[in-house]
Parts: structure tokens; sequence; C-alpha cells
């Protein structure tokens, strides 16, 4: 689940409830009891509309509620497509073979919140508000955020914060290395944020200290940590990156409950390095806490009034770089453009006389609404 703004706590599972029975439709779709009670966000409008997207071998499978989107269906696809792009680069593919997304429109201005599931099938269920523009979209880091929790495994509720804070963390550098966002913007979102990860009084360690400063910042200060460290240890050959890409690469994702040690050590073998355990042992049980003007002193990241400014003969210069190297915008325009090859199809649900949900292909579309 996505986390809000990095001063504002957010409410616990924002997502609408959705009803569980789940109807013909999940048989046609053989997805799961999880998957029908997601979906039936979408299930529950008159009339949707629907594509299936390619993102590295994967297969994404996108519902869009017919709720009267200011923008085209076909802009929302490509934002879907987009934000799916960015999560395979950065994973060296998409963390499972198939997934579902549900977009379901409600009043307001921009991605409200989401929610990941990977009980029998990996679904993402985004609300979107009706009057989103492509402007909301391009700036968007919440379906990236959604879509990254596909990659990592189910762990104990005393470690949520390793699956949140991953996605807080890896979805502003996937976006900055994939040349969505510049790296000024990512540094500046991490000296903002990283604050509220820190430990309080009373502070018992991440996996003993459910707050949400210390689950979804306290989660991605633990991984920036990793990830210098792996850097330095490394002399730049290996980054967390390498390790993630490991954990999917022996097919593990949102689908698979998993120890959190055999998590880190599956990605630490990739490194070479012990880092991701090490930091673990070291911050789950005590508060640990960070000297963050020490740390942005030594990546050369000063914040000033109107952003940041960059120091290259900083201790860390160079890992700084290598955590926030991008690609040229340009050369990522595949991004902005929708360039997707898609059947798109408008869909009547109706009810049928036994009680149960029946779709009914009505029309075929050649284009967007």
């Amino acid at each position: 689940m996505h986390q809000p703004g990095p001063h504002a706590e957010p409410n616990r599972r924002t997502i609408a409830p959705v009803r569980r029975h789940c109807g013909a439709i999940l048989h046609n779709l053989q997805a799961g009891l999880l998957v029908g009670a997601v979906l039936l966000a979408w299930v529950s409008a008159a009339r949707a509309f629907d594509a299936t997207l390619d993102s590295g071998d994967a297969k994404l499978h996108v519902y869009v509620e017919d709720a009267r989107f200011e923008l085209p269906y076909g802009r929302i696809v490509a934002w879907v497509q987009r934000s799916s792009d960015v999560v395979s680069d950065y994973f060296g593919g998409f963390p499972v073979e198939e997934a579902y997304v549900a977009v379901t429109g409600q009043p307001g201005k921009g991605v409200m919140n989401g929610i990941a599931l990977g009980s029998g099938e990996a679904v993402v269920n985004v609300k979107l508000g009706l009057d989103t523009d492509e402007r909301d979209l391009s700036n968007d880091w919440v379906l990236v955020h959604e879509l990254i929790h596909l990659a990592f495994p189910k762990v104990h509720t005393r470690h949520h914060w390793a699956e949140e804070g991953l996605a807080v963390y890896v979805e502003s550098v996937a976006r900055v290395q994939a040349g969505m966002i510049d790296a000024e913007t990512l540094w500046m979102h991490f000296v903002d944020g990283m604050p509220n990860g820190l430990p309080q009084e009373g502070d018992r360690g991440l996996d003993n200290t459910p707050t949400w400063g210390r689950t979804y910042w306290g989660g991605a200060l633990f991984y920036l940590l990793a990830d210098i460290e792996i850097i330095r240890r490394t002399g730049g050959d290996k980054t967390l990156k390498n390790g993630l890409r490991a954990i999917v690469g022996e097919g593990y994702s949102i689908r698979d409950s998993l120890e959190i040690r055999h998590i880190y050590r599956i990605a630490d073998r990739a490194t070479g390095v012990p880092v991701l355990l090490e930091t673990y042992e070291s911050m789950a049980d005590h508060p640990a806490s960070v000297d963050l003007v020490l740390l942005w002193r030594r990546l050369g990241v000063e914040r000033t009034v109107s952003g940041v400014v960059f120091h290259e003969n900083a201790e860390w210069a160079g890992v700084r770089t290598k955590i926030s190297a991008g690609k040229n915008a340009k050369n990522m325009a595949k991004f902005s453009k929708n360039t997707i090859s898609i059947s798109q199809r408008r869909r009547n649900l109706v009810m049928g006389n036994d009680g149960d949900r029946i779709e009914r292909a009505v029309a075929i579309y050649p284009g967007t609404r």
C-alpha cells in the first residue's frame, strides 16, 4: 500500500471495501478469490473498459471502471503501461508472469491510493480521481509503488516496514533511473522524508515499532543505508538492485511467503556482501538512530529553499551518483507516448437470473472511448 506525502500520516487501508461474492466472472478469469474481491470494484460498475498489456515477458490485464473520467481510457491504460515498464526496467523484467490492475474512479484529482495483493494472483487496485489530467499521471508515483510490492514476498506482520519501505525507496530510485524524474527531485524527496523514519522515544527497532513513520520512512531509510553500503563495499560493482533482481530471479514474488532472513540471504549472495542481513540485525530490535545531517554531507546533498545542491567533492558523491544515475529523458519517450498494441472492449455487466454476474461484451472499439 502506498504512503501519502512525507509529512502527513495516512489512513490505514484507504482503499474502498468491496464485496466478497465473486460470481461467474471469477471462473472465467480463473483468478482466485482475492482477485475477484479486488476486481468487484470494477465489476460493480454498469460498464467497464479493459486491455491486456505486455511488460517484459509479463501480461497485465487492466480493468478501468466506466466512471466519467476526464481522460480518455487510452491515456489511463498508457499510464499503467508506463508505470509497469519502469518496474520491469528496474527489476530486469516484470516481477510476475501475469498481473491484474483495476482502476476505479472517485471524485477528485490525481491518484488517490492503492493496494497490492498476492493471494492466488498478483493484483493491484488503484483509485483515480475523475478530474485527473495528463500532468497528474505524468507526476504519479502511486502506481509504481504498488507494482513494486509485487516483487517482494509476503513476510510476517512485524516486518511490514520491509515491504512498505522497499516500495517507498525503490519507487523513487526506479523512476529516476528510468528518466521520469531528475536526481534533484529524488534527493529532495529523501532529505525531506527520511527524518520521518528516525526512531523516537520508546522505539524498539523496526520489527517492534509499527508507527507510520517507522513503517514507511524507517523502512526506506533501511534500504537507503543498505544501498549505500553495498555500493561502497563492492566499489560500485553492485547495488541494492542486484540483490532485488536475484529475489525475483529465483521466482519469488508477492504470491510467496518467506522468512525475512531468507529473502535477504538471497539478495546478499547476489551482491557478494552480507549487507542486508547485517543491516537487518542492527535495526530490527534496536532504535539504531542515524545522523542524517552527516549522511547528506557525505553524499554531497545540501537542501536549499528551492531544492537541493550537489557537492561533487563530497566523500560519497560517487555513491550518490550511482544511486540516482538515470537515463536521458529523450531516450525514454516511450514512457510518455501511447504506443500500446491492445484490444480495447467496452462491456456490459448484467445480473443473470441466478444472481451471478455475467460478462457480455457488447462492442469492440478500435480506439479509445
